[in-house]
């Protein structure tokens, strides 16, 4: 491909030569003509150069490789993501398991991603690293695997792997999140990525966004459900307000979000609910309420989820409700450069239990190198939880890059 490009450059600039020394020796043009002559061939050149930076990705984004498809589909565009990171001092909440310092990989992942026939866009995308566990062995998954009937702006239709629409920080892209990890009570309660099928757009000039999908309830990896019922999680979000406040860009953005499951053996329940090899059986539902405010350097996003289980083959006192909430707020010291991050969190895993909810602050730093595409993140959490001493001390660092 770089030679058949190089290659066409080079003929233009031959071509434009030989023209001009063939007009001498032909024929004696003006002056004029010289010049329109010369103005063809000067855009001929600018297109062929253009036609190249496209082929290597040099108007695109930063880091993207876009490469010839073998199928039909007009483009496929390969990308990644890497993230390093470094936990030091206390062992934190329940999702790290030692107060060991180390260093690892959080995620790193390679992706595919294209159109096809205009009403269609896919997108593949593989873990090679992606939990905060310690593990002797990596070994790699899928993440995403989907294909989107997209002709309709107000109602997409996907089939495939992809994350159900519960919980607004959960859905929230992993190299975007202003905190290197997310709150406590979006690991435990979401239900994160399934099989399954979904329908959902934007109406209103996108200020309604709406999600409505059934999935397997074995969720992420599994390719059967373990019974007849599916999984069923909607969710609509609605922006009252957008435009310009004290001079500054803003918008203001409300969400609410539901699931429902009958389950014979749901798996990758959190530990943290105290389930036998992480599985449950019975009813479990759940629902959740989010707002987001943007204004200039300022972000403000709040969430609350919980959930009721209600275990077979138990007595009904043995149903229980779990839940909790985050308010975060940012601001940009340095405008697009520098970030200061606040954020208070609780999970209380029984409601009606006392004392064995967690509770964190994280006051952290986003330096934004070259956007997200090249980012270092610090975050210091203090953690209060049930049996640990208080204010137990966290320090993670992380080095992310986008490619």
């Amino acid at each position: 491909m770089k030679r058949r490009g190089i290659g066409r450059v080079a003929m233009s600039v031959i071509f434009l030569v030989a023209s001009l020394v063939w007009s001498e020796e032909v024929k004696p043009l003006t002056v004029e003509e010289r010049l329109q002559q010369l103005e063809g061939e000067v855009k001929a050149l600018r297109k062929a150069n253009q036609e190249l930076r496209q082929q290597f990705g040099l108007d695109g984004k930063p880091g993207l490789a876009v490469v010839k498809p073998a199928g039909r589909e007009p483009v496929l565009a390969l990308g990644g993501l890497l993230q390093a990171q470094a936990d030091f001092l206390d062992k934190g909440d329940s999702r790290f398991k030692s107060a060991n310092d180390r260093f690892y990989l959080r995620r790193a992942r390679v992706n595919a991603t294209g159109k096809f026939l205009d009403e269609f866009d896919f997108r593949i995308e593989l873990e090679l690293a992606g939990t905060l566990s310690e593990s002797a062995n990596l070994r790699a998954q899928m993440t995403d695997g989907f294909i989107n009937w997209n002709h309709f702006e107000f109602a997409n239709i996907k089939v495939g792997q992809f994350k159900t629409p519960f919980g607004f920080e959960q859905l929230y892209s992993d190299p975007k999140l202003f905190t290197i990890e997310r709150s406590l009570v979006n690991d435990v309660l979401t239900l994160g990525r399934a099989v399954g099928a979904q329908l959902g757009g934007t109406l209103l000039d996108k200020r309604i966004t709406y999600a409505a999908g059934i999935f397997n309830g074995t969720l992420v990896n599994f390719n059967y459900n373990d019974n007849d019922q599916f999984t069923i999680v909607d969710r609509v979000s609605v922006t009252p307000w957008r435009g310009k406040l004290f001079g500054q860009e803003g918008q203001w953005t409300l969400g609410a979000n539901y699931f429902y499951s009958d389950d014979v053996a749901a798996t990758n329940m959190s530990a943290e609910l105290s389930f036998t090899k992480k599985q449950f059986a019975g009813i479990r539902h759940g629902c959740g309420a989010d707002l987001q405010f943007h204004l200039g350097p300022f972000d403000l996003w709040a969430e609350y989820l919980g959930a009721e289980f209600r275990p077979d083959d138990r007595k009904p006192d043995d149903r229980f409700h779990t839940d909790g909430w985050y308010v975060l707020g940012g601001y940009f010291v340095v405008p697009k450069k520098l970030q200061a991050i606040v954020k208070y969190e609780t999970f209380d895993p029984r409601r009606y239990e006392d004392g064995n909810s967690t509770d964190t602050w994280t006051f952290g730093l986003n330096y934004y190198i070259k956007g997200d595409d090249l980012k270092l993140q610090l975050n210091y959490l203090l953690v209060d939880a049930n049996g640990e001493p208080d204010n137990r001390s966290k320090l993670l660092l992380r080095l992310q890059a986008i490619f």
